[in-house]
């Protein structure tokens, strides 16, 4: 039997305050999100991601705020800025929610908008604020997960309580903006949150 092999938050650095870029999901994509959320309180070993923080990352960096010069700083969100500038809004359709062996999470397809977005937040990272250290890599694909293991557990049975849910199809993840936050991560809650964010908006599209 498959299974949730251990708590991945130990596998991870510890994060506090660590530098990320995030996507955030509008009301409507967060309200389903949660509401398919609800099938992991069965499941004492996967948390659940709180719906406020829910959240697709854009690239995650190997340093924390405490970490960058102000300089360092002002010049990474000058570039995140121009990155807006340049970046139309886009959507990216999602698939229902699949258990693996660390997470239960949504995923959507890596289509080029996408692509060129992580690879020019990591080129503005690189030349910025993450110049010390490797780059961390990037996302393996545009994702939301909804928990996290906490400790060993049958993933089978998280997939089959998430595919016996009934609701309506997930509306895409729209990414009309981008956030630089400073992340924290609790690793006894299995949870991921922030206090504040650094928002940049996308260019909007000519009016026809």
């Amino acid at each position: 039997m498959k299974r949730f092999f251990g708590h991945p938050m130990t596998l991870w650095p510890s994060m506090r305050n660590r530098l990320h870029v995030y996507a955030l999901p509008a009301p409507d994509l967060r309200s389903a999100l949660e509401e398919r959320q609800r099938v992991l309180e069965a499941f004492d070993y996967c948390s659940i991601q709180p719906a406020d923080y829910l959240h697709a990352t854009v690239q995650q960096f190997a340093v924390t705020s405490e970490e960058v010069s102000p300089e360092e700083m002002a010049a990474f969100m000058a570039r995140l800025k121009s990155v807006a500038a340049e970046t139309k809004p886009f959507s990216v359709e999602l698939g229902e929610p699949e258990a693996d062996d660390y997470s239960l999470g949504v995923r959507g397809t890596n289509t080029p908008p996408w692509a060129k977005l992580t690879a020019a937040v990591r080129d503005a990272a690189a030349d910025t604020i993450n110049k010390s250290q490797p780059l961390p890599g990037a996302p393996f694909n545009p994702h939301l997960t909804l928990g996290y293991a906490l400790a060993e557990g049958s993933t089978e049975l998280i997939q089959q309580a998430s595919d016996h849910l009934r609701a309506p199809a997930l509306p895409p993840l729209t990414i009309n903006e981008m956030h630089l936050i400073a992340v924290h991560q609790d690793v006894n809650r299995g949870a991921f949150t922030w206090d504040t964010t650094s928002r940049f908006p996308f260019s909007e599209p000519p009016a026809k």
